[in-house]
């Protein structure tokens, strides 16, 4: 089960075992820990929660994605902009996993993987790039994303200034 919380409080109970306070930030995450036993061992993970990538960061980032499509082949579609996004998130070092599957798995593993490309055909086996999509991105992860594009649409004299502006009232 993972949370996201902020510790609280730290006291000890009357034998000097420590015990913490977390205020959770979703209701719901009450009701999963309800289920645990009172007494049961459990293993603790805590790390400092990276922000998520933002609705505003995505949009941005789409909108660039188009205009530099619509430069490069004129009239901007579904495919020619996922194979840009695709690209992009290669090049700034997105997490990626490659796996072989059988050639008829295919549409299967593009349901599953938005983020992906083929890298070899073998008969009836495909190698499979599989990234992890933006939208597990925190805001550094997306920050550089975007910043890969803007650069990209600098150099096709796409205007930027745009995107500069809005770009600095993400943060």
């Amino acid at each position: 089960m993972k949370l996201k919380g902020k510790l609280k409080n730290i006291s000890y109970n009357k034998f000097g075992k420590p015990l913490i306070t977390l205020e959770l930030e979703r209701y719901l995450d009450v009701n999963r820990i309800n289920d645990l036993q009172e007494d049961e061992l459990l293993n603790i993970n805590l790390s400092n929660a990276k922000d998520s990538r933002t609705l505003r960061q995505n949009n941005l980032l789409w909108a660039i994605i188009s205009d530099i499509d619509k430069k490069i082949n004129g009239i901007p579609s579904e495919i020619t902009r996922w194979e840009l996004y695709v690209q992009g998130i290669e090049e700034v070092g997105a997490e990626f996993e490659d796996v072989i599957i059988p050639s008829k798995s295919l549409k299967i593993f593009k349901g599953a993987f938005r983020a992906y490309k083929v890298l070899q055909e073998q008969g009836d086996r495909i190698l499979l790039r599989c990234f992890i999509g933006s939208s597990k991105f925190d805001t550094k992860q997306m920050g550089d994303l975007i910043d890969y594009f803007i650069k990209k649409a600098s150099e096709l004299g796409i205007t930027i200034v745009d995107y500069r502006l809005e770009y600095a009232k993400l943060f």
